[in-house]
């Protein structure tokens, strides 16, 4: 018989024999996800809407269904005694009398009691991110109705647990928030499986089994693996151990040697599964089947973090766990938006902050293909010993087979009981390395919101804090041989259009040459935002708007920056045809990514529509370039591309994700056609009274006060327009000198010349209807901008359209991640993570434009700036409240439209600008400015 023919009848016999087998059947007394409840009978005991048995869904947390009281960060008031009573029936299976029947809890905050049909089935359960299990087999009544009885209160009886879980910078909610099942097992049965797949194929997983036996006599029992495909198609045969020792919770290892399996990363997330039995003879009385993935993570001193032997940098986000409408009762369609927005963000790692998340989503990170720091809670405080090691084991053993899953993070900020180290290592065959977030420590200086100077120390190898578990000190010896892998585990703390990718292109520049980058997470993924019952949007003042995406994932600028800082591949225009490739992947050659060009003619100003046509498009094959290596690649574009606006090219990964476009201009973009036609509103004619100097086209009147020799307004008919008082130098005040006025080819000349800040203007009135105004003005010395602003009443600003980068605004620190286009948005009152969440924001300093066209309630009024270096700023940006609004705050000028040649740079929570690079210095004038801007009114 041939080897795979003997190998089919093997698998063929061992088939028969597992069909007899008992799986685990699960059966949900809870729904499954927040979208997905069952109602169960409630009262809370303090609070709001407390007293009374009325019914609740599970999952749920009852505060945000408007019970009790809802806080963030801490218990206050009635919380501290909060308790909420559940109580459910349920017929328990008849034929489940001779097995074995366990209650599991998903997670519960926080202390769990739990009674059946009036008996407490163990003790009570401390920790509220955890899953725990009780055996209910001998409370059940078989064949007939059971009441379970839940008593949970919110603030722990344990002062370790509130200080861990409810003294931290996040909500502190209550209730059972996640799935509550039973798990009908045989009385022979596998409890639980540790799986250590390394990269070279070596296979080993701890089976842990419950096989008491009354007599020691009859077949033995053994312990049977086999390893398939994830489709369930078998890669090997059967291997195991022919005889385990009998008894509850017993260990045994099974092995084995695979030959060039698939390996699993965040680039190619390959997952197998094996199937464990546990057999007595020849019958199978219990299986159970887990997913893995063959990898080998490498923490290297002085080097980097390799996964299967390979360098990685992980580029990362802490996430919460949190939903508005329901708190932290997910459901997989909530999991997999925050893992699409991460990895749309080009990000390939994220960091658990600050507990366990759902099981499901680390499911979804081993098949969607995220790296992940896993870790238990604690903030600034930890658990004490006994509760800890608890916790632990319920954290590990619970995750300890994701492949997704790099390292276990021992609390954060302080939060670290260090006798429980090592005990990570105890039910985790891999023996990840733990961390300390915040500390060096294991290898890894995970030092928080460093500022920019101290980073660049540590980023050259040297952490500038050391644990010791008492006081952070700096190192004072930069030549410190021990060398330690830098990956701050929170940077760039965002808060409202503050952090996160403002800032980030300076560090990462820095960053990326140091030989001992590990990655960086930023903070932190969305705004942590509750909804309340009047439907507002609670994020507890500044203490939870931090995210780089709103409380509903509303993608804001900075998601866009960080997306196009972090692209994996890096694309050059060298000339107008010409393109340097850059691959910053792991495992990825740019051949196996696509990419696709686009000669592009932007819409003009009068077109309905905002956006782009596409002249000529092609998809080359990409050159084999691998990771860390640099290449070429020369596009054949069509021998007329003098007609197009730009070129465009998008890379896509080799799933087909976007990983960012480009978009370079081919030729001088407007001031163009609809500058230069020769349509005509009539002849100019200039005129000059007591008050003002007037010059008037066709039905066009432009009139300049003679007294401050500022615009005093404009006229198109019978309509007034309101833009007045410019161009006003934002540096000092100015002062008239002289104000004249001639023609010069049928031109109306208003020229004027000033002292102070302002130094000169003239106007320029055509008789084709635009308006230049040429201008110069003094910028010395430091200063968040310096330009010159004109007025114009918000409240008649209805919306913008123009041609620019977008369609976010500009810090001068985040200038990155807005696209060259043709945008349009309508006017909105969005105060960036604090109110409304309409994005993008309207107000603020916009790069790069060649026009706009400001919809008001007066008319169109069309903006074309003639340098493409400077800023145009339209309108002022509202900010949070003073006592919130933390190092974000920035000042621009009261303005309707400011054309800026500086502009400010903005802060993080913490942070002022400075602290984040070269980016985030003050502006320094330096002289003289010139600038030149046109005006047209009307259609």
């Amino acid at each position: 018989m041939s080897q795979r023919l003997l190998l089919a009848h093997v698998i063929n016999v061992f088939l028969a024999a597992y069909c007899s087998a008992q799986h685990t059947e699960q059966v949900y007394l809870s729904g499954t996800d927040k979208d997905h409840t069952v109602d169960w009978q409630f009262q809370c005991t303090s609070g709001a809407r407390s007293g009374e048995w009325t019914t609740i869904p599970v999952p749920s947390h009852w505060d945000v269904l408007g019970f009790g009281s809802l806080n963030y960060k801490k218990d206050i008031g009635s919380a501290l005694e909060e308790r909420g009573l559940y109580k459910h029936t349920f017929e328990a299976a008849k034929d489940w009398e001779d097995e074995r029947v366990l209650l599991v809890f998903e997670g519960v905050m926080t202390d769990t009691t739990v009674k059946l049909n009036g008996q407490t089935v163990g003790p009570t359960h401390q920790g509220g991110f955890y899953r725990f299990q009780y055996d209910v087999s001998d409370f059940l009544k078989f064949g007939e109705k059971n009441l379970l009885e839940v008593d949970v209160a919110k603030h722990s009886a344990n002062e370790s647990v509130n200080k861990a879980e409810r003294t931290a910078d996040f909500w502190v909610f209550g209730g059972i928030y996640r799935p509550v099942y039973l798990k009908i097992v045989p009385n022979q049965f596998i409890e639980r499986v540790a799986i250590d797949a390394q990269a070279n194929g070596e296979f080993s997983a701890e089976v842990f089994s419950s096989t008491n036996t009354s007599k020691n006599i009859g077949p033995k029992f053994s312990i049977e693996a086999q390893v398939k495909t994830i489709d369930g198609e078998p890669v090997s045969t059967p291997f195991g151990v022919e005889t385990i020792t009998p008894g509850s919770n017993s260990s045994t290892t099974v092995a084995a040697k695979f030959d060039s399996p698939q390996l699993w990363s965040a680039e190619k997330p390959n997952l197998y599964q094996v199937e464990f039995r546990l057999k007595r003879g020849s019958e199978v009385l219990h299986s159970t089947t887990e997913r893995f993935g063959f990898r080998t993570v490498e923490v290297r001193a002085d080097d980097g973090i390799y996964v299967n032997g390979q360098k990685v940098v992980l580029k990362g986000v802490n996430r919460h766990s949190t939903w508005p409408d329901s708190g932290r009762c997910l459901s997989e369609a909530v999991h997999r938006l925050d893992i699409e927005t991460i990895q749309g963000m080009n990000m390939n790692a994220v960091r658990m902050s600050h507990y366990p998340p759902d099981p499901q989503f680390l499911d979804l990170c081993d098949e969607l293909g995220l790296y992940v720091l896993d870790e238990l809670a604690g903030w600034h405080w930890h658990y004490d010993t006994q509760i800890g090691s608890q916790l632990v084991k319920e954290l590990v053993t619970r995750d300890v087979n994701h492949p997704a899953v790099l390292f276990w993070d021992n609390g954060n900020e302080g939060g670290f009981n260090y006798s429980l180290d090592e005990q990570f290592g105890w039910y985790d065959p891999q023996h990840r390395t733990v961390l300390h977030p915040w500390e060096a420590f294991n290898h890894v200086n995970t030092a928080h919101y460093l500022e920019f100077d101290r980073a660049e120390v540590a980023s050259k190898g040297v952490p500038t804090r050391h644990g010791t578990g008492e006081v952070y000190q700096e190192w004072e010896d930069v030549n410190d041989p021990n060398k330690y892998i830098y990956m701050p585990t929170e940077m760039l703390h965002g808060l409202y259009d503050g952090g996160s990718g403002a800032g980030l292109e300076a560090y990462w520049e820095m960053m990326r040459q140091s030989p001992v980058l590990g990655g960086a997470f930023l903070w932190v993924l969305f705004d942590e935002g509750i909804k309340r019952a009047d439907g507002t949007i609670d994020c507890a003042g500044n203490q939870a708007p931090d995210g780089i995406v709103g409380p509903y994932r509303e993608r804001e600028a900075s998601f866009y920056t960080i997306q196009e800082i972090w692209s994996p591949v890096q694309v050059s225009l060298s000339d107008k045809s010409s393109l340097e490739i850059k691959n910053e992947y792991s495992f990825t050659d740019v051949s196996e990514c696509k990419l696709t060009w686009q000669l592009r003619k932007f819409s003009q100003l009068d077109d309905p529509e905002a956006g782009y046509e596409v002249l000529a498009e092609g998809e080359p094959a990409l050159p084999s370039i691998a990771p860390g290596k640099k290449g070429t690649l020369q596009l054949d574009l069509p021998n007329d591309q003098h007609s197009a606006d730009c070129l465009a090219v998008r890379i896509d990964n080799p799933q087909g994700r976007e990983l960012w476009t480009w978009v370079w201009p081919l030729s001088d973009l407007p001031p163009k056609a609809f500058m230069e036609n020769d349509n005509r509103l009539g002849s100019v004619v200039i005129s000059s009274t007591e008050k003002e100097i007037s010059a008037v086209v066709g039905d066009l009147q432009v009139a300049i006060d003679k007294q401050s020799g500022m615009l005093e307004g404009v006229r198109r008919g019978d309509q007034k327009y309101s833009l007045s008082n410019g161009p006003e130098a934002t540096t000092v005040p100015s002062s008239l000198i002289s104000l004249n006025h001639r023609m010069e080819n049928e031109v109306a000349l208003i020229e004027g010349e000033f002292s102070g800040g302002l130094r000169s203007v003239t106007w320029a009135i055509h008789p084709s209807g635009w308006i230049d105004c040429t201008y110069a003005y003094q910028a010395k010395g430091e200063s968040d901008y310096f330009g010159v602003t004109f007025d114009y009443p918000a409240e008649f600003v209805q919306g913008k359209k123009w041609l620019g980068n977008g369609p976010f605004r500009v810090w001068k620190n985040r200038r990155r991640g807005g696209t060259l286009g043709v945008w349009e948005n309508e006017q909105n009152e969005t105060i960036t993570g604090y109110s409304e969440w309409d994005y993008p924001e309207f107000a603020g300093c916009f790069s790069d434009v060649h026009w706009m066209r400001l919809q008001t309630s007066e008319g169109p009024i069309t903006v074309v700036p003639h340098d493409r270096e400077s800023y145009l700023q339209v309108l002022l940006p509202e900010q949070p409240p003073e006592d919130f609004v933390g190092k974000t705050k920035f000042e621009l000028p009261q303005c309707g439209i400011a054309l800026l040649d500086a502009i400010p740079a903005v802060g993080s929570k913490f942070k002022t600008p400075e602290t984040t690079g070269p980016r985030g210095q003050p502006n320094v004038g330096k002289g003289i400015y010139e600038g030149k801007v046109s005006f047209y009114f009307g259609e």
